[in-house]
């Protein structure tokens, strides 16, 4: 059996080798089990290459490569109108012989992509809607995309993150897998080994931008009064706020701040492993992020904005969820959490409980049933 995915996956050549984004590559080389076949098309590109790389690990992986497309700005937008030639071409080729399609977006592509798989192909289809399902204001782009979904136009499931009211019968709710189980079992450990009651270490994850909201979180630790209880606040990942972020932090008194840029998962388990809080005020299109649940496997506590499917997931059980993504809310969150230990402990251990959902082998098996049902 033969999948075809067509995605908007950044490649790179490192060192002689296919690389892409890795918390991608890292679910597609799970899938290779399934099938006997996959074909990978993305777009690849000659700069921006960063740490945050992996490899396919399977010889039944292919990756096909398109011209990249599409960004901010008239030119960029005009540019996908002349890359769908050469893009269609491939895309067309390549699934001609493949038995399952699968999209992910949303993206640029599926302005082209949906309308192709909707009326030209008969191959089996899956679309996997990576964005915000529910967002307010979407661009046009995703508005489209969206509606051709929810309309079912493709006539496919599509698997979505979170559940939402009057959510239609294709429109199927999937956990965002992250997590083989021997990595889960190792990430508990690491939890039950934890202390809450001495000093706590932070983490901010993703792009640093207003959006995902780094610099609100720089902005609730500089109005803090009392920071002593703080050990180390890592800064994970890169952007165009990056450096205004690193110089108001490193102007905070007593406060110990790690800025790596983007990094791969073995050295993200590492910090894991230290943290207690992750922070994630975005105000972006958000499914459900990876790290919220990659963090969670370690007893990471989330203060998460209530975007996309991340109110289906984190309450006050196991999290906290801020109304508001602001630094003042990020602040009095913090301060609570640091005044009530005990239940942060329990949080925790509601959070190392959640993570259990989120694993491949969960993902693979609800994928067999979604082929299975279809045969």
């Amino acid at each position: 059996m033969i999948l075809t995915i067509i995605s908007h996956t950044p490649h790179f050549l490192i060192n002689g080798s296919i690389h892409g984004w890795e918390p991608t590559i890292r679910e597609i080389n799970h899938l290779s089990v399934i099938f006997t076949k996959i074909y990978h098309i993305a777009p690849f590109y000659d700069y921006g290459v960063h740490n945050a790389m992996g490899r396919y690990n399977s010889n039944n992986i292919e990756f096909v490569p398109i011209k990249p497309s599409g960004g901010k700005g008239i030119f960029n937008k005009i540019d996908i109108l002349f890359k769908i030639p050469y893009n269609l071409k491939k895309i067309i080729r390549t699934c001609k012989n493949t038995d399952w399609i699968q999209f992910r977006g949303p993206t640029n592509l599926g302005l082209y992509v949906l309308p192709y798989i909707s009326y030209f192909s008969s191959k089996y289809r899956w679309v996997k809607y990576a964005g915000d399902w529910n967002q307010y204001k979407p661009p046009l782009s995703y508005l489209f995309q969206r509606h051709w979904l929810n309309n079912n136009f493709q006539k496919s499931i599509v698997t979505i993150n979170g559940t939402f009211v009057n959510q239609k019968r294709h429109l199927l709710s999937f956990e965002n897998p992250c997590l083989t189980e021997k990595e889960l079992i190792e990430a508990n450990l690491n939890f039950k080994s934890k202390s809450y009651l001495k000093k706590l270490n932070l983490c901010f994850i993703g792009r640093m931008d207003n959006e995902k909201g780094s610099t609100k979180l720089v902005n609730a630790l500089k109005n803090m009064n009392d920071n002593s209880w703080i050990g180390d606040v890592f800064f994970i990942g890169d952007g165009p706020q990056k450096k205004w972020c690193q110089e108001k932090a490193n102007s905070i008194d007593n406060l110990n701040t790690v800025f790596t840029g983007f990094i791969p998962r073995s050295q993200l388990n590492q910090v894991y492993k230290k943290c207690h809080i992750l922070i994630l005020p975005s105000t972006a299109s958000e499914g459900f992020p990876k790290v919220i649940a990659e963090g969670a496997a370690h007893g990471l506590v989330p203060i998460v904005s209530d975007v996309g499917g991340i109110g289906k997931y984190i309450d006050m059980s196991n999290g906290v969820i801020i109304n508001e993504a602001s630094a003042k809310q990020i602040l009095s969150k913090l301060i609570w959490l640091e005044k009530n230990r005990p239940i942060l402990k329990r949080m925790a251990n509601n959070s190392s409980q959640l993570s259990k959902i989120f694993t491949y082998e969960q993902y693979n098996k609800k994928i067999r049933n979604i082929i299975d049902s279809s045969a």
